[in-house]
């Protein structure tokens, strides 16, 4: 069993000088060789700060160059990185740190942060992080933590409430990286050059991106703070190869005034997850990127069980993978109850697969309703195709009950994507006495042809069952998002309550 540092320490040794890291900010460049005195000294200072191993440290922090060594440097020593999404607000960090009884923090540069945290044996900031130097030649050896101690803990992006902390072990590491190779198409070697566009607080930026980077030997470059006008630069200038981000990110590169497609000529993968994609967006980045494109479907407490390599006119299909076992059940049923090709269920996973987390830090509670009889439920609805093969068809939390029937809003969306005049989109239901919910599609358009008769037509002209089609439009200037990106319904059902109750134009009932 390899640690996430045993892996990088594996690169170097086998290219010592091969380019490893790069920073966007400073354009300091380490290789392999250099990477690792880096990240010695840095975990020879956290130790002089009493990190050992199993010690909990919080990381808040933006994709900065600091933020990838000191990652490593806790794993160094065989310590826990609990890596929170700085993009939350002060007080839900400081609350976050609390439940999780960090014994330090390495945070982004904020005072109201550093003021909310409470009282722990050290606090790094991104601007004092040079302090944190030690020698490296009083650092123990290497420490081999059994396979089922405490790696990482990772926080869930949920649309309410706080996040959830999930427990990672060592014995996941290596795991969660074969996937990328089996299914996803990513090559071992130094041709591999990353850009680091998703956060490393998520198990797509850390695991898919950042970590099977350089345990493959290739080269990471840091993407401090998406700009999609820099993202484009930096494919061009640096010959990017592999990209994974979620949909929202590459629709934004497309849309940036200095986008051509003639400049992502060096991409040679690209890999999406982790939202539902725009079947339009999906058909032009098919056209205009030379890549392979693959639809990888995961969370982070399982990693990725399915993908799917041909996604472009089939979005929402997806495959088992190698060593993956899934069912689809009946919405809250047991692992014997499943559903029959054609009929949506719940979907469910092997959770004895050596990817699966162990726990909710400090949550029974959450753990429980997760891991039942052996298996993760994922909260997932999908419809079991006669081949064997699923659609994704959307949350089960999100279920709209209209006139008696089941309206899952990613069909919905997928139609409302299509009509030109919509940038952006999220369906939800609203109480109603005649419907018992009332479908309600909240748009963002873009002024051409926007009204509510070309988005009538343009319904009426798609396959979707008329009882699925939205009853309301709300029109608004921008969807809300979680930091995740995200879109979140709750507030969108409030401000449609509000909307009609007060008569108000941009609730528009055909």
């Amino acid at each position: 069993m390899n640690t996430a540092y045993d892996l990088v320490w594996l690169a170097a040794e086998r290219a010592p000088r091969q380019l490893a890291l790069v920073d966007d900010r400073t354009d300091r460049a380490l290789t392999y060789e250099e990477l690792i005195a880096e990240i010695d000294t840095v975990a020879a200072g956290l130790a002089e700060r009493g990190v050992k191993k199993g010690t909990r440290v919080a990381t808040i922090l933006p994709n900065l160059f600091e933020h990838c060594v000191v990652l490593l440097a806790l794993q160094r020593l065989a310590a826990v990185p609990a890596l929170l999404n700085f993009r939350l607000q002060p007080p839900e960090l400081a609350k976050l740190v609390q439940q999780g009884e960090m014994f330090g923090a390495v945070v982004r540069d904020e005072p109201a942060l550093e003021a909310a945290l409470p009282k722990m044996n050290f606090v790094l900031t991104a601007a004092n992080f040079s302090a944190c130097r030690g020698d490296p030649a009083k650092l123990p050896p290497r420490p081999k933590p059994d396979p089922g101690d405490v790696a990482f803990i990772f926080y869930t992006s949920g649309t309410t409430g706080l996040p959830k902390g999930a427990v990672i072990t060592h014995r996941t590491t290596e795991h969660r990286l074969a996937f990328l190779s089996t299914h996803g198409g990513l090559r071992a070697g130094g041709h591999n050059r990353a850009l680091g566009m998703v956060p490393l607080s998520h198990a797509i930026g850390f695991y898919c991106v950042f970590l099977a980077t350089l345990a493959y030997g290739g080269t990471y470059y840091v993407v401090s703070a998406f700009n999609p006008a820099a993202a484009v630069d930096m494919v061009e200038k640096h010959g990017i190869t592999y990209l994974f981000s979620i949909p929202t990110l590459y629709g934004a590169m497309l849309a940036a005034p200095n986008y051509r497609p003639e400049r992502m000529a060096s991409l040679e993968l690209v890999l999406f997850g982790g939202a539902p994609i725009a079947p339009a967006l999906l058909e032009r980045l098919g056209r205009e990127w030379p890549a392979k494109l693959r639809h990888i479907y995961g969370t982070t407490e399982i990693m990725s069980p399915l993908h799917f390599s041909e996604p472009v006119g089939q979005p929402i299909r997806l495959r088992c993978n190698y060593g993956s076992r899934v069912r689809v059940v009946r919405p809250g049923a047991g692992p014997e109850e499943r559903v029959a090709p054609g009929e949506t269920g719940e979907l469910i996973v092997d959770a004895s697969a050596p990817t699966t987390f162990t726990e909710y830090l400090h949550r029974p509670d959450a753990t429980a309703e997760r891991l039942r009889e052996g298996w993760y439920y994922t909260g997932d609805a999908c419809v079991l195709r006669e081949d064997g093969d699923l659609e994704l068809v959307g949350r089960l939390d999100d279920v709209i009950r209209s006139g008696g029937e089941n309206v899952y809003p990613e069909e919905v969306e997928a139609v409302l994507a299509r009509h030109p005049a919509v940038r952006d989109a999220c369906v939800i239901g609203i109480p109603d006495e005649k419907w018992g919910e009332m479908v309600v599609a909240c748009v963002v358009l873009s002024g051409e042809g926007a009204d509510v008769k070309s988005l009538e037509s343009h319904f009426t002209s798609s396959p979707l069952a008329r009882f699925k089609r939205p009853r309301a439009y709300l029109v608004l200037d921008a969807l809300p998002r979680t930091p995740a990106s995200k879109v979140m319904r709750k507030p969108l059902k409030e401000a449609a309550l509000k909307a009609r109750e007060g008569r108000d134009a941009n609730f528009l009932e055909p």
